[in-house]
Parts: structure tokens; sequence; C-alpha cells
């Protein structure tokens, strides 16, 4: 039988790969809430259904190759029926009360994605952490990038669990709630494969007239640890910021993009040097600034060879 949370039937669906473990620990806690209708994993690493889920209600896909986290998530909502999809990176946790809080937050007819609050042990500080966990996600003025900031109301005191809905620019992947409608008539663009596909299917489901809001009593948790290694990560940050303004954004705001990032470059390599890093993250971020003007996909699916992969003889393609 469906699990209603209020009125809306709601679907988890988790993008694996790396560490077993810890997927199946994030599924045996989705469904020890007892508030999703079917869970969803989709194995990027083609990995098969662990022993330990045998006797827990859940579809394991293995698609033909490795997706990426939108194309995961696409394909997971396409593997059930809901009126609420949550989609979910396996290192965050989040409590029933959370998760009926923003499934309730579809009440109002105009929201298409809905986000908790993400705690996330970035620093060894939990002030500053619980600071940058109750942020605007928003855009940098100029160059239009997406950034988090800090709560005039979080930092004035005010409790956050007694305001309303609140508007933000985009929600975070890593734990994000997306009407069925918004998944069938926007979509994940798959061809991001890594970064910048929960800024996309933020922007284009505002555009298509939805609300994206923040549900300020909501709260969800995530581990610090991270299936991204550093360099990779600088590769398709800068490649996919620029992909992102040549679609979305205007040719100045392209060409200040790319400036800014490749201003960045010498603060990298001093970064590398001084942390003797290697594969080095200088050469992989201007691998990405390259690649963002060398290619742009046409549609929504992964590039053949995804996730690019370098050595210290260069840039390959994954095999």
């Amino acid at each position: 039988m469906p699990v209603l949370l209020g009125t809306k039937v709601a679907a988890a669906v988790l993008v694996h790969y790396g560490d077993i473990g810890r997927s199946v620990k994030a599924v045996l806690g989705h469904a020890s809430l007892g508030v999703f209708s079917e869970i969803v994993v989709v194995a990027n690493d083609m990995s098969p259904r662990p022993a330990e889920l045998a006797d827990v209600r859940c579809t394991w896909l293995v698609p033909d190759r490795n997706l990426g986290f939108g194309g995961g998530c696409q394909l997971g909502a396409a593997a059930c029926v809901a009126d609420v999809y949550v989609f979910f990176n396996p290192h965050v946790s989040i409590d029933k009360d959370a998760v009926e809080a923003c499934v309730s937050a579809f009440e109002r007819d105009d929201v298409g994605i809905v986000a908790p609050y993400l705690y996330h042990p970035g620093t060894k500080d939990p002030m500053v952490n619980w600071k940058y966990t109750y942020c605007m996600r928003t855009y940098s003025r100029f160059v239009r990038m997406p950034i988090q900031v800090p709560s005039k109301c979080a930092a004035s005191g005010i409790s956050m669990a007694s305001l309303g809905l609140i508007d933000n620019d985009w929600a975070t992947g890593a734990v994000i709630f997306c009407r069925a409608e918004v998944v069938r008539d926007v979509g994940w663009d798959g061809s991001f494969f890594l970064t910048f596909e929960d800024v996309d299917i933020s922007l284009r489901a505002k555009k298509s007239g939805w609300r994206v809001v923040v549900v300020p009593s909501a709260i969800a948790y995530h581990s610090g640890e991270s299936t991204r290694e550093n360099a990779i990560s600088s590769y398709y940050a800068t490649r996919n910021a620029i992909w992102f303004a040549r679609r979305h954004h205007s040719r100045m705001i392209r060409a200040m993009r790319t400036i800014y990032l490749s201003a960045l470059l010498p603060r990298i390599a001093a970064a590398d040097v001084l942390g003797r890093r290697r594969p080095t993250h200088a050469k992989w971020a201007a691998h990405g600034i390259w690649h963002g003007w060398l290619m742009l996909p046409v549609g929504s699916e992964p590039l053949d060879g995804e996730p690019l992969v370098f050595d210290r003889r260069g840039i390959g393609a994954s095999t």
C-alpha cells in the first residue's frame, strides 16, 4: 500500500557509487522512517544488490554505464510512481519529521522543488558549520555563480523553525524533493554528470513557473565524506560552470565567468605546490575550462566515456 504523507505519496531515489556499506546504511535508514512508498537505488558503479538488503523493500537498478547524478536521478524516478520524489546522496540522513515537513510544502500548488537545510561538517568548528547550514542559495552578482549566503535571520537569533517557506534560487542535490510534474516535464539533465545538475533543474523549474523553496524547520545531515576525488571535482566544477553559462546566460556573463575561473588557476596551482597534490588540480581545472568551450552536449545524456579520468600523462576517457 502507498504511504501517504498528507495527501502525497513520496518515493526515495538514492544514487549509489563507491562504498557499498555507506549506501546500505542509507537505504536502511530511509526504510526505517516508514514514510516512503518505494526506495529505488541506482548503482552507477554497476555493483549488484548487496545481501544486506535482501529483506528490504527496495528496487536496485544497475544501468549499462555510469549515468552521473542527474542521469541516475531521472532513471530512478522512472522506475516508480509517486507524487513527490526525494533524491538522495548516500552521505545524507534525514528524520521523519523533516521529510513530512518538506512533503507538506507541496500542498501549495506552485511549489515544484523543496529542500531542507543541510548540515555539513565541512570544518572542525560546529559553530561555523551551523552558520553555513542556514544559507540562502542564490547567485553571485556579476558572474552569476551559484553561492550560499548565511541567513541574516539565523545570525540575528531568530528561530528558523518559526519561519514559513523561504524562496531560493536553487536547491542542493544532496537531498532534494521534486514534484512529479517537475521530474516529468523539466527533468534532470544528465549531461552535466557531476555538479551543476541541481542548479540546472532548479533554474529550469523556476523558468517553468515553479517555486524553489527551503523548509526552515527541516534539517538533513551530511556525513562530511565524499565519493569525489578533489582533482576530478576541479575538472567538472569548471567545465560545468561554463556549460551552465552557455546554456542559460548572456555572452557577457559567459566571458566574465571564463575570466573569473581562469583567474583562479594560479591560486589552485599554489595550493597544488603547498599541498604536494598529485595529480595537480590546476591542470584538471584548466582542462575543464577548455572543455567547457570545446564541447557542449546537445541532449541530456552523459557524454561517452564519462567520467573522464586523468593521470600524470594528461587527460583521457574512462574505460
